[in-house]
């Protein structure tokens, strides 16, 4: 089979696009719109390691790349001559002992595991928690306005509320949420690889008392359900500890950003923020669009070839990485009219911000709850809402994968009109 890259440079030296560069982070649109346009596959070389990494914009291949059994997760599933490359890069993530996951793991073990964690996250479950959800928004939306008349939406609302719903799902004593909070910050937020892997190993200790609790004495939750399914034999202990970590903390990033870049995004556009309080029936389809036009996630977690594929007329080879933007598929003007109009009435909308296929978001449908619950709660409580800083200033995530800002500073107010 031929490797084909037409158009494109060899080299690093030569690459006319730097996915990773810090100046796109805010607003990677522009460059993702460039990259669709001339060059959708785009080989990039990273200067830092060496490796060869494939970056796709287009959303027909974004979906491809998600759906093909040849593009996984694991890096195990290569040769070692062809794993060594991305085996040094595995050795510096200080969170390694923590990716025996769903999110990072392939059929048959990702079947497995997603299999015994998805009752907790289907239909009727959501349902069941949607008056707690609401309620706890509330609570914290009155939390801001007690606090005066400025307030971090993030630190506030958007970061508490997931990681107090997600520990009542999995039955964590009240008193433990600080702990998860700070864990929370230093692996989401330091950007120090030994604060991260400090925080990484107190939470591997502390989700090994609480499985060894629940072995003890079992409750109704999802943390027993597991600790169960462990004592069965059907989830190991590493993988048990690593899928709390992913819906606990990991996870709870996204819905963190969503509810984030949402509110963002109405103050930016103060006419569909006008829009949603005549019409509070769009939360839905307004929390559809903020995944579509500036989602939480930048881009899928790099995926390894496996052999030989084509995708968007290029032969991408076994052993190099392909790296889906789901923020680039998703404003791909072939899918999306006007894809560059946040429009929180757009119908149909059939984005890519919860992934898509075998590794579909397991806890979108919890994550949508909390977005609309804690969005609309805001909306309806503070008439009068606008950012407290120059959006300029806002400080992003430090890379594309979770895209978010760190703080939202909010001028609130009870009256309309101020914003």
């Amino acid at each position: 089979m031929t490797v084909t890259t037409p158009g494109q440079p060899s080299g690093p030296a030569a690459q006319p696009f730097d996915p990773a560069a810090a100046r796109h982070r805010p607003d990677p649109h522009p460059l993702f719109h460039r990259m669709r346009e001339h060059a959708p596959v785009y080989r990039y070389v990273s200067p830092a390691s060496g490796r060869v990494l494939w970056y796709l914009t287009r959303y027909a291949d974004v979906q491809r790349a998600l759906l093909d059994p040849d593009v996984g997760r694991q890096l195990d599933r290569l040769p070692p001559g062809l794993a060594a490359p991305h085996r040094r890069a595995e050795l510096r993530d200080p969170l390694a002992m923590l990716r025996r996951n769903v999110f990072h793991l392939d059929p048959p073990d990702h079947t497995r595991i997603r299999r015994l964690m998805a009752p907790a996250f289907g239909a009727r479950t959501v349902a069941a928690l949607e008056e707690r959800v609401h309620r706890v928004a509330g609570e914290l939306v009155d939390g801001m306005a007690a606090a005066g008349g400025e307030a971090d939406l993030i630190r506030e609302l958007a970061l508490p509320l997931p990681v107090l719903v997600v520990a009542e799902l999995l039955g964590l004593p009240p008193g433990d949420r600080a702990r998860l909070r700070g864990w929370s910050d230093e692996i989401v937020g330091s950007g120090d690889a030994g604060r991260v892997r400090r925080a990484g190993l107190e939470f591997v200790a502390y989700a090994n008392e609480r499985i060894d609790e629940r072995r003890a004495r079992p409750g109704d939750d999802l943390l027993s359900r597991l600790a169960e399914a462990e004592q069965a034999g059907g989830i190991s202990r590493a993988e048990l500890v690593s899928s709390v970590f992913q819906l606990l903390l990991a996870g709870d990033e996204t819905t963190v950003n969503l509810i984030g870049n949402g509110v963002l995004e109405l103050l930016r556009h103060p006419r569909q923020l006008d829009r949603l309080r005549a019409r509070p029936e769009l939360i839905g389809s307004m929390v559809e669009e903020a995944l579509r036009y500036n989602g939480p996630v930048g881009h899928s977690r790099p995926l390894y070839v496996l052999a030989d594929v084509e995708i968007g007329g290029t032969v991408i080879p076994r052993g190099d990485v392909v790296v889906p933007v789901l923020l680039a598929a998703n404003r791909d003007p072939a899918v999306f009219p006007r894809p560059d109009v946040f429009d929180i009435g757009r119908s149909p909308n059939r984005h890519l911000g919860f992934g898509h296929g075998a590794h579909f978001c397991l806890g979108a449908a919890l994550a949508r709850l909390q977005a609309a619950a804690a969005i609309g709660a805001l909306v309806r409580r503070f008439p009068g809402i606008a950012l407290a800083v120059d959006p300029a200033d806002l400080e992003w995530t430090p890379d594309l994968f979770l895209h978010g800002v760190r703080r939202l500073p909010l001028r609130l107010r009870l009256e309309a009109g101020v914003a």
